[in-house]
């Protein structure tokens, strides 16, 4: 299995995508020698109706302006595409018109015919939603990528987040492309966080990876102050880890990010790369 066709995301409203999250998917792409596309999402707002508000502050004014500023940004996230990335790896570039930051789905729709997902996570309040709803919609793995010290993007030290669930093993299978870049693959379980005796156990998720021709050790991980979520973090930092691997999974009422005991520590504030897959 190898990563041929990844998809980054961009957004133009409030502010747009930075650059660096160009620049960090263009290093990944050139790595796995993978095509790169880009999604931007175009936030065109609609024109008010009220003409109370019109007359009183034009609403129009303010709104046209906005839509302005919005085509602009997705003009030059464009030009900052193709100049970041090899011509021979530029893949396609398109536009999709949203009412909000927040408004996944028609992305979700395209990204379901992608390797892969980039999910840039910046300041800005609605990210983690359009980042959540993706992972749940698309049906394909979703990188979340902070900014990083450097542009250079590899995994040559990775961590998979095990506790022998469904979508544990849907995140190991969806790794294994990106973990030939690894040199080196830590399996983690965390102890004390819920019942895994009836989970299917690390040494049987390394055993896979073996035979995958990938190296790996399976650790079994004390649970840190009551938080599963930070537990996994603070693993990630003291072993030099660039990349996380786990799975998310959703309830009936509201969709969570879980491992256990993992909390939205990890979607809100991810310390490294993540990879999410449900």
């Amino acid at each position: 299995m190898i990563v041929h066709d990844i998809l980054l995301q961009a957004g133009t409203h409030p502010d747009p995508t930075p650059n660096w999250a160009i620049e960090q998917a263009a290093s990944l792409s050139v790595s796995l020698a993978a095509r790169l596309s880009l999604g931007v999402c175009k936030v065109h707002i609609p024109q008010a109706t009220n003409w109370l508000a019109n007359k009183l502050v034009n609403i129009d004014g303010i709104v046209a302006e906005e839509n302005r500023k919005s085509s602009a940004n997705a003009d030059a996230l464009a030009k900052s595409f193709g100049s970041h990335v090899p011509p021979e790896l530029i893949g396609e570039i398109f536009a999709i018109d949203i009412r909000s930051s927040v408004s996944h789905s028609q992305f979700a729709v395209r990204a379901r015919t992608y390797d892969l997902s980039i999910i840039p996570i910046y300041p800005y309040a609605a990210m983690e939603y359009f980042a959540e709803g993706l992972v749940f919609e698309s049906g394909r793995p979703v990188l979340l990528m902070p900014e990083l010290k450097s542009s250079a993007l590899t995994f040559d030290r990775i961590t998979i987040a095990w506790d022998g669930s469904r979508v544990a093993a849907r995140a190991l299978a969806d790794a294994i492309p990106l973990a030939g870049m690894a040199t080196s693959i830590s399996v983690v379980q965390i102890v004390g966080d819920k019942d895994l005796s009836r989970a299917a156990s690390a040494a049987d998720a390394v055993r896979n990876l073996t035979l995958h021709g990938l190296k790996a050790e399976a650790i079994e991980l004390p649970l840190e102050g009551g938080d599963a979520g930070e537990t996994i973090q603070a693993f990630c930092q003291r072993h030099a880890s660039n990349l996380l691997v786990m799975g998310a999974f959703g309830h009936s009422r509201a969709r969570e990010f879980v491992l256990g005991g993992v909390t939205r520590t990890i979607l809100d504030h991810p310390k490294l790369p993540v990879l999410l897959s449900h």
